[in-house]
């Protein structure tokens, strides 16, 4: 079963960054797959990297957008992007000195922080840059 699925609640508008997020929804998943069946490390590791790698892609994504657009709120909701990499790439570091247990702990942390970063954040940020993309 998913951690968590996507929904219409989730959609921001924006094609690119919707697709984006069910990526993200995907490798979450793929993560809660890979602890539900005790995967092997280094399958454990790849997930971890494409998780880390593929949010920072993202996030850099909406960052030029914010950018190029002179959002209003960019530096907050680049400092929760900050916020969020420093803590996943913590909780790396914690899974890979041992701390095999913090499947769950790390699943929960993705989970909430998505969805709550998603439809807050995201959905704040989504009227100003459809309009703003609906001029360019």
């Amino acid at each position: 079963m998913a951690m968590l699925e996507w929904s219409e609640e989730f959609s921001v508008g924006i094609e690119l960054i919707d697709k984006q997020h069910k990526i993200l929804i995907r490798a979450i998943n793929l993560l809660a797959m890979a602890v539900e069946y005790n995967s092997s490390r280094d399958m454990m590791q790849e997930i971890f990297t494409t998780l880390r790698e593929y949010t920072d892609t993202h996030f850099a994504y909406e960052e030029e957008l914010f950018d190029r657009f002179d959002y209003p709120e960019t530096e907050q909701h680049k400092a929760q992007h900050r916020s969020l990499l420093k803590q996943v790439v913590d909780l790396e570091k914690r899974w890979q000195a041992g701390e095999t247990e913090i499947g769950a702990e790390v699943l929960q942390f993705l989970v909430t922080w998505l969805r709550n970063h998603i439809l807050g954040s995201d959905k704040k940020y989504s009227a100003f840059l459809l309009k703003a993309l609906a001029g360019a």
